[in-house]
């Protein structure tokens, strides 16, 4: 069978580094590397896209993985800002929500990881804690000094989970770099991972279609191989 193309969508920044500030759209090449290790083709969808373009584009797909990045702009969850906002961009924002849709609907698997736990969760109607500090005042160490391949924290998963099946186990330590969080989880969404101080590490939907994490498997691909499931699940979904 074909190896099944997998659209990452994109987030744009400033890179200052030459003599002019200059935009640039990118995806972390851990993600594209993660992919073909799973067996897919990775496909960069610019932040820059047109709304009206999305749909040419996942045309093109046959999963799309929702990568980490900034936070998510609040007022799509109908809050103000809290000082503990980090950066956020609502035109990317607005860019993943309509492709995120518009992939449920074409009946596209979906992966997310991290922020694209965050903003699949906000756009299937749920909402975000915008600092754990919120959600737990007395939280374990999410955002970790360590490399992005450390092992920092266990989570817990439940036994009936897609998730448990997918890494073969309920219980594995997992690398950590986010200080937001699940608040209520969005429309066919369950929780089915946390921290031992209550933060969700993972949700999914009970049809298969959507699997979110809350850590990066792409950066643990040596130091936990059980990772790669998280990969090879999304191919072998998007192959049908």
């Amino acid at each position: 069978m074909d190896r099944p193309i997998i659209g990452i969508l994109g987030m744009r920044t400033i890179d200052a580094s030459g003599n002019v500030p200059v935009m640039r759209d990118f995806t972390n090449a851990a993600y594209c590397a993660a992919v073909q290790r799973g067996g897919g083709i990775p496909l960069l969808i610019p932040a820059t896209t047109g709304i009206d373009d999305v749909d040419r584009l996942l045309a093109c797909c046959q999963g799309l993985l929702l990568p980490g990045g900034i936070d998510v702009d609040p007022r799509l969850y109908h809050e103000d800002p809290l000082p503990e906002l980090g950066e956020v961009d609502l035109h990317t924002d607005r860019l993943w929500m309509t492709a995120c849709m518009r992939a449920l609907e074409l009946g596209l698997p979906l992966l997310g990881i991290c922020r694209g736990l965050q903003l699949a969760n906000v756009a299937l109607g749920g909402s975000l804690y915008q600092d754990l500090a919120y959600a737990n005042p007395r939280h374990l160490l999410h955002a970790q000094k360590q490399n992005r391949d450390y092992l920092m924290h266990r989570i817990d998963i439940d036994a009936a989970s897609r998730v448990a099946r997918i890494l073969g186990t309920t219980s594995l330590y997992t690398n950590t770099l986010h200080h937001q969080c699940v608040k209520e989880a969005g429309r066919g969404l369950s929780v089915i991972a946390r921290t031992s101080d209550g933060i969700p590490e993972a949700l999914e939907s009970a049809d298969g279609q959507i699997v979110l994490v809350q850590w990066h498997p792409e950066e643990l691909l040596e130091s936990e191989p059980r990772m790669l499931g998280l990969f090879t699940d999304l191919v072998e979904r998007a192959q049908g």
